[in-house]
């Protein structure tokens, strides 16, 4: 539900820097799936209607198509380190599975920007040299080195993270994670898992079993993200300072939606995947 776009008109309650028209905004729709499927509303949309309070304002220097991907993945990112605890000085080993997705490019530079001092990525083959541009330490090809949990074991175990994000969602990466995850490490997910019994099921497993029952001794988190401006112009700061910069894979308009969505669902997108919208009217901005 994410989008860039500009202001065409603001209610009297609108702060004074969004409530001029042709002001560059961008922020979250938040809405549930069937929410968007029983009224229709989404932001594949030449207008949305949406409070102050759920966007913030576009870098001068950031793209609009930029921009469009940068809201819900770039604060899960955010909140991915706010529960992980990554501050500056403590010296932390980050692993981020899974950093050529949306949410993943943005977790490896932002984790970078909280202060861990060493961030160590997952991704294929292929997209190595994209996430090695991204500030990370080391980029692991899981491919080459499947399994990746026995790999991280070999590797790792006499220097373990103290953090692991997983933006994937691979429940044997948590269970084998005692062989590189310190004891008082964590492990956060927000990568879902094969359908939602099993994500639920491996949620409760994970977080509530105890360990005296053969539950992985190790702290798990997984949450959903409530976006709001506040985290969307946290991550503009990070933007406009140059810590964090936005990837983007692709860009197609609205009559190759479809298209999109397939090049989505191969999960073999670099980045971000982004529409851009036709407007009816060429004098309307866009």
């Amino acid at each position: 539900m994410d989008f860039s776009g500009t202001v065409i008109l603001a209610g009297p309650a609108a702060p004074v820097h969004l409530n001029r028209a042709g002001t560059r905004v961008f922020g979250t729709l938040a809405l549930q799936s069937w929410e968007v499927l029983r009224s229709g509303a989404g932001t594949l949309a030449e207008f949305v209607v949406l409070g102050s309070d759920a966007v913030a304002l576009v870098p001068d220097k950031l793209p609009l198509a930029e921009a469009a991907g940068l809201s819900a993945a770039g604060q899960t990112a955010l909140k991915m380190c706010d529960v992980a605890g990554i501050k500056p000085g403590r010296g932390q080993r980050v692993l981020v599975n899974g950093g050529s997705g949306g949410v993943g490019t943005l977790a490896c530079q932002i984790v970078r920007a909280m202060g861990a001092e060493e961030v160590v990525a997952t991704c294929s083959g292929g997209n190595v040299e994209m996430v090695s541009g991204l500030g990370v330490d080391e980029v692991i090809d899981y491919r080459a080195m499947a399994p990746l949990p026995d790999h991280l074991a070999r590797t790792y175990s006499d220097r373990p993270f103290d953090v692991i994000l997983d933006t994937v969602g691979i429940q044997a990466l948590y269970e084998g994670s005692p062989s590189y995850l310190k004891p008082n490490g964590v492990y956060v997910n927000v990568g879902a898992l094969e359908g939602v019994m099993w994500t639920f099921w491996c949620w409760a497993k994970n977080a509530l079993w105890p360990t005296i029952l053969g539950g992985t001794p190790r702290r798990y988190v997984m949450f959903s993200t409530v976006t709001n401006g506040r985290s969307a112009e946290k991550l503009a700061d990070m933007v406009e300072t140059g810590k964090v910069r936005v990837v983007v894979d692709s860009v197609f308009g609205m009559d190759a939606v479809l298209e999109g969505y397939d090049h989505l669902a191969s999960k073999r997108a670099k980045g971000k995947i982004v529409i851009k919208i036709q407007m009816t009217d060429p004098s309307t901005p866009s």
